[in-house]
């Protein structure tokens, strides 16, 4: 038998309404369609004061992808084969679902925690295969306020000999000195720094090398 597809469909048993996973399998020339578990009620009544058993917690907390496209089916076996990690185990999570594997049991067979596999599952459903992908780590903004951040670009905008300074150009180690120094900051890094800059469109000067000599025919010959 080869899986085709797979969703959801509700049942009406009793004027109540349920919700089931069911797959279309394809035996020989018949498609045929089975129920892989069941996913609760879709208004789900629970009693206070009643505690529910740890099978019937699992089941209604459970949560399937949604069916997969043949692309998406070959990327996803091809992906498993992955060195990275992250990506690797997301698509074992997927194809696992996508056989009828609720989250407890496919956190058994990849060892991590099933709220993993939830979190992965639902991210595939919204986003697609753009969930394999790891988004960058996003660093922390530095906390300084209006005044700081105006001192400290009025003073990389300023010529340091201006400011007393006895070199031509500021660099971001000069920079980083002179804030600490002249206490507009507390303590600052070199990225904070260049972060600042670039936010502002502030570009540093490169000081220039420039050649003497005693001899008095060195302008010209230079």
């Amino acid at each position: 038998m080869v899986l085709l597809s797979m969703f959801e469909r509700i049942k009406t048993i009793k004027g109540r309404k349920y919700r089931y996973m069911v797959k279309n399998v394809r035996d020989g020339n018949k498609v045929k369609q089975k129920v892989v578990g069941y996913l609760g009620p879709v208004d789900p009544i629970y009693q206070k004061n009643k505690k529910r058993s740890g099978k019937t917690r699992r089941t209604n907390a459970s949560i399937y992808v949604r069916s997969l496209k043949k692309d998406e089916i070959k990327m996803l076996k091809k992906t498993t084969k992955s060195n990275i990690a992250f990506t690797r185990d997301k698509a074992k999570i997927l194809l696992l679902s996508s056989k009828g594997f609720f989250p407890g049991q496919i956190a058994e067979k990849i060892g991590c925690e099933s709220r993993k596999v939830r979190n992965a599952i639902k991210a595939f459903n919204t986003k697609g295969l753009k969930a394999l992908e790891r988004g960058k780590a996003k660093g922390a903004n530095p906390k300084f306020t209006k005044e700081q951040k105006a001192k400290m670009l009025m003073v990389a905008s300023t010529e340091p000999q201006k400011l007393g300074m006895h070199f031509t150009t500021w660099s971001l180690p000069k920079l980083k000195r002179y804030f600490i120094e002249n206490e507009i900051v507390d303590s600052i890094s070199i990225e904070s720094i260049r972060q600042l800059l670039k936010s502002e469109g502030i570009k540093l000067k490169k000081s220039k090398r420039r050649q003497y000599s005693n001899d008095p025919d060195f302008a010209k010959k230079n």
